[in-house]
């Protein structure tokens, strides 16, 4: 959360406002994260009963990140950025996708929201945080789940393809290395696979700072 907040000062005092949202992408992780730990925290190993409104009050923190704000957020950003690099078409191209995503987003999240108990956390056998939604008996939800692999590229490609869309070649390659996330997670964590890939994604952004402090954005 610190390193966020830094990427944003240095992103502001290179008078690059485009980046400011993408600066802010560690901070809102470090946040996730912390909402992920109340979880841990309300239902300890899984040998004890979870402290539920604790445990439902993390699951519905970490979930609105995971699929919603991620969703809304990163499709902007890459708008931003493009407004300021990018030719006008581009731009409007990368807005409509944005307004598209913000739509989903809220479409994938409402559902969590009208049906609380459903998305109680549990402890999965490998040690790691499962959500196992499957009684939320949302056909959003079950589209963009492991269940629907078309849903799971629709959710991806939201979050990927605006940043490989611009022109900046570093942001580009924050989107490479976003999916190279994506892959390697499913790979190896599918079952668990929105705790392990958001956590690795946390890690992942702090090359955010590297993006706002390179000397061309100093001297620009």
């Amino acid at each position: 959360m610190p390193l966020g907040l830094y990427s944003h000062h240095l992103a502001s005092n290179a008078e690059r406002p485009g980046y400011k949202p993408l600066a802010l992408v560690p901070f809102f992780f470090g946040v996730q994260q912390f909402v992920e730990g109340l979880e841990w925290t309300a239902i300890g190993n899984g040998s004890a009963p979870p402290m539920e409104p604790l445990a439902t009050f993390g699951a519905l923190g970490f979930l609105f990140f995971a699929y919603c704000f991620w969703m809304i957020w990163i499709p902007w950003s890459a708008w931003c950025i493009s407004r300021s690099t990018d030719s006008r078409r581009l731009q409007s191209r990368l807005k409509w996708v944005a307004i598209v995503a913000s739509v989903l987003g809220i479409i994938f999240y409402a559902p969590f929201l009208f049906n609380m108990p459903a998305v109680q956390p549990s402890v999965h056998s490998t040690g790691r945080l499962l959500y196992d939604l499957s009684g939320l008996g949302s056909i959003w939800h079950d589209f963009v789940n492991t269940r629907s692999p078309l849903g799971e590229l629709l959710y991806w490609g939201f979050i990927v393809l605006p940043l490989l869309a611009v022109s900046d070649r570093a942001v580009k390659l924050f989107g490479v290395l976003i999916f190279v996330s994506i892959f390697l997670t499913w790979l190896t964590y599918s079952a668990t696979f929105n705790s392990v890939w958001c956590f690795y994604c946390a890690v992942l952004s702090i090359m955010v700072i590297w993006i706002v402090n390179r000397p061309e954005m100093r001297r620009a």
